[in-house]
């Protein structure tokens, strides 16, 4: 017997082998082949095509194990066979370590008897192997096997006897031509299948039988009809041709067509358990099989056979008839389905995905023809575009030309060189092509005029003259309604007044004002609400001289595009081991740079030869032309960094470093262009004057006008709008070009970064390898490709201790005020290109929504974003202290300062003994994913500890983006207010306000709202708690780690300890009320979520019960719930429901408070099913047995109370679920609103795209041809909705404290300010949450989506296609749920709302 073990997937046709002794030889007659079907087989035809061939497969399983653990160091990971020798008496197993293993060499084994030792010489090239080591196998073990296979086979008929067969069935990707037509009848069939069983079940190596009986089942019983009687006699089978053979449906089922669910089965029951660390039995064994670490190579070797005509019986099986017949039946399938759900659409996609290509066509030309015109490679550019034009003019799917931003880049090209003709020749096209000339094309012909060296100017430029006025284009929107750069616009004045020597540009001044009704008050007419920005948020902190060096400095290290922060971790004295390695490492990144340059320019070269014989018009050549050979060196060395400090356990696949490593790239080429095109020396004209009206606000216009931070700019460029402009046209490099580019820079990182290995081995010779590596990690069913560096690199990095942390611009605070949004594209950072909208790349809807809105339609969002970046901030370096001594001296889980994964306690995992190889397994598994969470959390700290240690005795600012709802987050990710309660504790501010008589009352009440443990109470019992523990909150500031430690029992220790110092403080002061605080106080929202969904529908009761009403005592809507719940489970344990007696007692509020608050956000019945049950295992009395049962009743309950309380809560919600669904479904668009703010909100959800084979810059956005999926849709659509509106209430708090002068800051529904501006802070948020849902919100929306979605008349007839859906459609949409009579006004008088 033959036994070939080379893959966990090993896929296998039925075949019988044969017993081969090692010196006998083959002959037609030769009497030792015992097994009847065998002789059937071998002796029936011998040609080439009956021989057994074997090929080794690589699975997708295979490589994911690969990665599950570490290779164990005395395992041998060669490929290799191994065999068993099946002879009379005895059996004889070897393993065979080989270099190749051939189908070649398995043929020759079958057709001429070869020993073990035999085959591994056959296998083994120019090399001297070992002796191979045999082993006899167990006698017993040998007599069971033989016992199984030879007598439980029950034989269906006498010529077909397998007594006498001392072989079973193996599996192989081949079809045996020749055994098809032997089976034919039922009982050969079940013979076959009962031997296979028997021989699987009887060897060692047993792998899963499910998907191999369901691949016999399909393979054999399907395939063949079973029912024609058997036609057996003494010499022969009469056969009718079969359709298809056993092997040929295998390989169609599991090979050819991907279908193998034991490899999904397996992965996906192996991650889960992975996550849940629990141990599977069977992956000991699965990953020691050596062969799962490496892949055999396709062999090209093939044997010497003579050539046999196949016998005239067999009838070749047209299977790729077959399977083409299935595919088209499928395409029809698919078709169909999409005609009958395209019926009722607005729009066909195919007319989607082609403007969604004549869009992606036109940015990239944009892009690619600026690129090559700032290279003075014009000419190319100029190829480019009739490349373009020409493909669209022949070939009709193709997109055409029409965007006369591609023109104009192009023109001002020509322009800059005075090249007439070709400018002409550009008019030209357009007129061809019927795209319109714009102010923008004509300033760019004019300054081609002026440079050109023609001597009669004066004519050409009245001819263009009069055709600008046949377009409507005045001499003045040359200049007006035109963005320049350098010397653009002096040179088209100069060409204008050789016309009309007194011409004077008119220039229309910017819009200011807002036309939102929500912000009438804060119009620039209302003077006296405006006073508070009269007062700057940094005064008394600096002067302008300060404040201005602060902005070279940023300016500076945005340029630069990092900086280094020491590590905390590292301590200044170093011994002579770790300089020795500080030395090793510099040498060897000098050594990195050498390679890493070399290798550029030898890459680059060559693919510049690839450019110039290539057919494509656009190449990547230019674009790594950009920037000096030494910048990309720079880039390189810092992705290098990144990746050795990167997670072990986790890392961004490479598509995700190659995109972000050309996006840095693109960012260099940006800062490049600014310094050569003077908008670097624009941006640091007006920023300086923009910081002595941040400082000093000073007026700007002579009616001393109150302006914002957007108004001040916007006033300042229109003053000094002579030379460059800031808001330039500008095109974004698309993703795919920046993945490119990432790629070519990774290829180096690759393939030509090296290093020593056997550094730490001082006698060992010198041996490079790669210093990074390339891991296939499991990702539920996918597999993602990740880089590691090597573990020698990783070891230097670590005993080297770097002092110094990399950290890049675009994640860092700003050392001076940001940049103010003033349009989509410009704010935040100086020269840092920073998104609005935080929105996959791929999405572009919302993006030309907000191109196309009127700009004044988006200040409200702006100048919230603003509001909130315009507020100096500074580290609190008490509390900085103590974090970094406690994370020094080994962390604290209790405080939330994580420990190393040094200290994990193994303890609390077992021994190694108990529970098996299972438990092994298990235990280490745990230990690993343990280790990893433990120096994930820790690496997190210590980013944020050193990053606040770096600015601690600096003032810095945040500046502020959204997601495509509008709620606001802070640009930079490790320091800001939206981190946890150890990174907000960090955080005061940077100006500094007198207590007042209330300040010292709002800190003692904020230090007891911080504990969590008096959220029941009123202020008055809150007050008179912090009284009673005054001993305790000064113990706590004077002794914070030697005293009580009342404070580290807290919700939020760290800040309730800085709480209990600034209460200290003030009380050591002379005068509290005079002491100066920049402490913020926070005012939470009481289930915010909830209270909108209260105000929208009016709903009296549910406004109770979430602190819209004005109460004596704070409601807990939690408790509320659990009331009802309970109450219910008393009535049903009254009827006698099991599950309901179960429960009692165990209704509590925690068990249902996650389910309660997300609501709100949508959850579904069994997400919150999942959130009860995990509450309830966390009780250790209640019965793990009745955890799913009783979380399912309890779910249903939950879900009836909240009904019970909120009635328009319940109706509103549903209300947004249908039309969602009805909008995505039916209409196929994705649900789109705009916020009472007027921000357009797009939902980026879409159904998952096909596979792409290659990623072109002219796809179409997933957007533009890809249908909404509705089930995200509709599940989505009332959270994202609510999420608007509670962003809307917090931005017009924001605008109005502004406008008060009250210092403000939000965590999304959790509101900071003073202490002595809370009482106003809080009448503010009042007074807007009342004038937020005055407005007829729900109205707005269905105006909104009939105008939107809704179908006309004409396509509602009856006889029409899909007129029922479109009528439900339009019915549903202006079925607005009613409201209730909750008095909305009450809110004004309700303490706890905001509390």
């Amino acid at each position: 017997m033959l036994r070939l073990l080379v893959t966990k997937n090993l896929y296998q046709n039925s075949f019988h082998s044969l017993s081969l002794h090692s010196n006998s030889a083959y002959k037609t007659s030769n009497p030792e082949i015992k097994c009847s079907f065998c002789r059937k087989i071998l002796l029936g035809q011998p040609y080439t095509e009956s021989l057994l061939l074997t090929r080794h497969q690589s699975t997708r399983t295979a490589n994911a194990l690969r990665s599950s653990r570490k290779k164990a160091k005395h395992k041998n990971y060669k490929k290799y066979g191994e065999l068993l020798e099946v002879g009379d008496k005895a059996m004889t197993e070897m393993k065979v370590s080989i270099s190749k293993l051939k189908a070649s060499h398995l043929s020759k084994l079958a057709i001429s008897p070869v020993s073990l030792g035999q085959l591994h010489q056959l296998t083994t090239k120019h090399t001297t192997a070992k002796k191979p080591v045999l082993k006899e196998v167990d006698p017993e073990l040998l007599q069971i096997i033989k016992d199984k296979i030879l007598k439980k086979a029950a034989p269906a008929a006498k010529e077909i006897l397998l007594e006498d067969d001392q072989c079973a069935l193996i599996y192989t990707n081949h079809s045996v031509t020749g055994v098809d037509d032997r089976f034919k009848t039922k009982q050969y069939i079940d013979t076959v299948k009962q031997s296979y069983y028997n021989f699987r079940k009887a060897t060692i190596y047993d792998q899963r039988l499910q998907d191999l009986r369901y691949a016999i089942n399909e393979g054999l019983n399907q395939e063949f009809d079973l029912e024609i009687a058997p036609k057996l006699t003494d010499t022969k089978f009469e056969l009718s041709p079969l359709p298809k053979s056993p092997h040929a449906v295998f390989r169609e089922l599991f090979i050819d067509n991907n279908l193998d669910s034991f490899d999904q089965e397996l992965m996906n029951h192996i991650t889960n358990m992975q996550t849940q660390g629990i141990a599977h039995p069977a992956i000991e064994d699965i990953y020691d099989d050596p062969t799962l670490h490496s892949e055999i190579a396709e062999t090209k070797e093939e044997l010497d056979f003579e050539p046999v005509e196949p016998s005239p019986i067999v009838k070749s099986l047209n299977t790729k008839k077959a399977k083409l017949a299935i595919k088209k039946k499928k395409k029809e399938k698919r078709e169909k389905r999409r005609a009958r759900q395209e019926i009722s659409m607005k729009h066909d996609i195919k007319d989607i995905e082609k403007i969604g290509k004549t869009d992606a066509l036109h940015r990239l030309l944009a892009a690619h023809l600026q690129l090559l015109c700032s290279l003075n490679m014009t000419q190319e550019g100029r190829q480019v575009l009739l490349y373009y034009r020409q493909r669209g003019t022949r070939v009709p799917e193709h997109p055409k030309v029409t965007d006369v931003k591609v023109y104009n880049t192009l023109l001002h090209g020509y322009a800059a060189s005075g090249q007439l003709e070709y400018t002409k020749e550009l008019l030209t096209f357009m007129r061809e092509d019927e795209v319109a000339p714009s102010a923008q094309s004509y300033a760019a012909v004019f300054e081609c005029i002026e440079r050109s060296p023609l001597v009669d100017k004066i004519s050409v430029l009245n001819f263009y003259t009069k055709e600008m006025q046949e377009h409507n284009i005045t001499l003045n929107d040359l200049l007006d309604k035109t963005k320049f750069i350098s010397d653009q616009k002096k040179t088209v004045l100069k060409a204008i007044r050789r016309i009309h020597p007194h011409f004077k540009p008119a220039y229309t001044p910017p819009i200011l004002d807002y036309n939102c009704p929500l912000l009438d008050e804060l119009k620039l007419d209302q003077f006296e609400n405006r006073q508070g920005l009269m007062t700057s948020s940094a005064e008394g902190l600096l002067d302008f001289q300060e404040i201005k060096e602060m902005g070279k400095k940023q300016l500076d290290i945005e340029t630069k595009g990092y900086i280094e922060v020491q590590n905390i971790d590292v301590k200044d004295e170093t011994n002579s081991n770790v300089k020795f390695y500080r030395e090793k490492l510099q040498q060897t990144e000098s050594e990195w740079r050498d390679v890493i340059k070399e290798a550029f320019i030898r890459n680059l070269c060559t693919l510049r030869s690839q450019s110039n014989a290539s057919h494509s018009a656009i190449t990547l050549y230019p674009y790594l032309k950009v920037l000096e050979v030494d910048q990309f060196v720079d880039l390189i060395m810092g992705e290098i960094s990144k990746l050795v400090d990167g997670s072990e356990t986790y890392s961004p696949t490479l598509k995700l470093l190659q995109r972000d490593l050309g996006t840095q790239v693109y960012h260099k080429y940006q800062i490049e262009q600014f310094r050569r095109n003077g908008v670097m020396s624009k941006i640091e004209q007006i920023y300086e004057q923009y910081c002595d009206w941040y400082v000093n606000r000073r007026p700007l216009d002579d009616e001393a006008t109150a302006l914002n931070p957007r108004q001040a700019w916007q006033a300042l460029m229109h003053r000094y709008r002579d030379g460059s402009n800031l808001d330039l046209e500008e095109t974004q490099w698309p993703m795919e070009m920046r993945q490119n580019i990432g790629k070519f820079l990774y290829n180096i990182i690759i393939n030509d970064v090296k290093i020593d290995v056997n550094m730490f081995k001082p006698k060992a010779k010198q041996k490079k390898l790669p210093a990074v590596y390339k891991v296939h990690r499991p990702w539920g069913r996918l597999i993602r490709l990740e880089l590691k560096p090597h573990p020698a690199l990783a070891r230097l990095w670590a005993v080297a201790a770097r002092p110094g942390l990399r950290m890049r611009t675009a994640l860092l605070p700003t050392s001076a005020p940001p940049l103010p949004w003033r349009h989509a594209t410009a704010g935040a950072y100086l020269a840092t290109p920073t998104p609005l909208i935080r929105m996959p790349y791929y999405v572009m809807k919302q993006w030309k929504l907000l191109e196309s809105a009127p700009p004044e339609a988006l200040y409200p969002v702006l100048d919230s974003l603003n509001q909130l970046g315009e507020v100096p901030w500074q580290v609190n370096t008490p509390i900085l202290d103590l974090q970094l001594k406690v994370f020094r001296s080994g962390g604290n889980k209790k405080l939330d300062i994580p420990p190393p994964a040094s200290s994990l306690d193994m303890s609390q995992f077992g021994t190694g003994d108990s529970g098996g190889a299972a438990g092994a397994f298990k235990r280490r598994l745990a230990v690993n994913r343990a280790r990893a969470e433990m120096h994930s959390l820790w690496c997190n700290a210590l980013y944020k500890l050193s990053l606040a240690n770096h600015y601690r005795d600096s003032i810095f600012w945040l500046p502020h983006n959204m997601d495509f709802r509008g709620r606001v987050y802070a640009c930079p990710p490790h320091l800001s207010q939206l981190g946890a309660d150890t990174a907000r504790a960090l955080l005061l501010f940077a100006k500094k306000e007198p207590l007042g008589p209330d300040g010292l009352r709002w800190l003692k009440l904020h230090a007891v709202n911080l504990t969590g443990t008096m959220k029941k109470s009123t202020v008055d019992e809150r007050l008179a708690y912090a009284e009673s523990i005054m001993d305790k909150i000064l113990d706590s500031a004077n002794n914070p780690l030697d005293g009580e430690g009342w404070w580290m029992s807290s919700e939020e220790p760290w800040q309730t300890l800085a709480c209990c110092m600034e209460i200290a403080k003030a009380l050591r002061s002379p005068n509290h009320e005079e002491y100066l605080s920049g402490f913020p106080v926070h005012q939470d929202g009481s289930c915010n979520g909830l209270q909108h969904y209260a105000a929208l529908g009016g709903d009296a009761a549910g406004a109770a019960a979430v602190n819209l009403a004005p109460l004596d005592r704070p409601q807990d809507v939690y408790s509320a719930v659990a009331t009802l719940v309970e109450e219910m489970r008393v009535r049903d344990a009254a009827l006698g429901v099991p599950t309901a007696k179960v429960l009692e007692g165990f209704v509590r509020r925690k068990v249902i408070k996650q389910t309660v608050m997300t609501t709100v956000y949508g959850v579904t019945k069994f997400g919150a099913r999942l959130q009860i049950a995990k509450q309830l295992k966390d009780i250790d009395e209640f019965p793990k047995d009745q955890v799913w049962s009783c979380s399912q009743y309890l779910t249903a309950r939950t879900f009836d109370s909240l009904r019970e309380m909120f009635t328009s809560t319940k109706l509103i919600q549903d209300w947004f679920t249908d039309c969602a669904k009805l909008i995505s479904g039916v209409c196929g668009e994705s649900v789109e609103w705009v916020t009472p703010l007027g921000l357009p909100v797009v939902q980026p959800y879409y159904r998952r795209a096909g596979p792409i084979v290659t990623a072109s810059p002219t796809r179409a956005p997933i957007d533009h041809h890809q249908r909404p999926c509705t089930m995200k849709q509709r599940n989505a659509f009332p959270p994202n909705f609510i999420h608007s509106l509670d962003s809307s209430h917090m931005m017009l708090t924001g605008l109005h404290c502004q406008a008060a002068g009250v210092t403000f800051v939000s965590v999304h529904d959790c509101f900071w300010t003073h202490p002595a501006s809370t009482r106003i802070m809080n009448k503010i948020c009042r007074e807007q949450f009342v004038a937020l849902h005055s407005q007829p919100i729900l109205e707005d929306l269905s105006d909104f989506l009939v105008k939107r979605y809704s179908y006309d008349d004409s396509e509602l007839e009856d006889r029409s296609v899909g007129a029922s859906n479109k009528k439900r459609v339009n019915n549903l949409l202006k079925k607005v749920p009613g409201k209730g009579d909750f008095d909305l006004s009450s809110v004004l008088r309700s303490v706890y709302f905001f509390s």
